[in-house]
């Protein structure tokens, strides 16, 4: 019995040494971009534009679930990070990817990253969330799934999906800003901040539109939605 029990505990132990320490996220020098692109696996993302804080970008991954505490007390690189980075011209493009053998260990891909301000964002992944704090000059995606935040400004938003819950609260308003979302099940907050008229058109089979003002035809903020089943609140 002793030798039996002693088998799977010296495999165990043997890949446990072999295993290594977990790498850092891959970090880059970001002080040049005009544009960032993402793709790949699904992800948690953070996006902020601080002036006061290096930038840069990294990719790392994080155990969740019932099974990864067990797991990672036997291996130490239970969520290897295979994201890969590159830079054409202005335009920053990260493709977010975690090694096949991670996938026991529930790991989920996140890409931190601090960008200098006005730069745009475009992600393309099957599902994410996404937390963007500060000033970018636009923000786009195409997804089936999302969940997006944004605290700050971008002139442009541009969301396209399956179904999304989109938080945007503006931080100051220029008169320049067009945000447009389409899904079939939208649950949106969109506010610019009091006593600011937004020229907005909500169109869907089923909806609720929680507004304290009419539309303004003509005025900036401009707001179109479209979708199948929406709830949206402005402000």
């Amino acid at each position: 019995m002793t030798i039996i029990l002693s088998i799977p505990i010296f495999i165990l132990t043997l890949m446990s040494a072999l295993a290594g320490p977990a790498p850092a996220g891959e970090t880059i020098d970001l002080s040049t971009i005009r544009s960032i692109v993402i793709t790949g696996d699904a992800s948690a993302i953070e996006i902020t534009t601080s002036a006061e804080e290096p930038y840069r970008a990294s990719v790392s991954g994080r155990r969740s679930g019932w099974f990864s505490s067990w797991y990672s007390s036997w291996f130490y690189n239970s969520c290897n990070d295979r994201s890969r980075f590159g830079i054409e011209g202005t335009t920053l493009t990260i493709d977010v990817a975690l090694s096949a053998w991670s996938d026991i260990a529930d790991c989920a891909p996140h890409l931190s990253a601090n960008i200098p301000a006005g730069v745009a964002v475009r992600i393309e992944q099957e599902a994410f969330s996404a937390d963007l704090d500060g000033d970018f000059s636009s923000f786009a995606t195409t997804t089936n799934a999302a969940d997006i935040t944004l605290n700050g400004h971008a002139s442009a938003v541009d969301i396209s999906g399956s179904a999304v819950r989109a938080n945007l609260s503006y931080a100051r308003v220029l008169r320049d800003e067009k945000v447009a979302i389409t899904a079939q099940s939208l649950d949106a907050f969109v506010g610019f901040g009091k006593d600011v008229p937004v020229d907005y058109t909500v169109t869907a089979k089923a909806s609720y539109v929680d507004s304290l003002v009419p539309s303004v035809p003509g005025s900036r903020p401009l707001v179109n939605i479209r979708g199948d089943f929406v709830r949206v609140r402005i402000r």
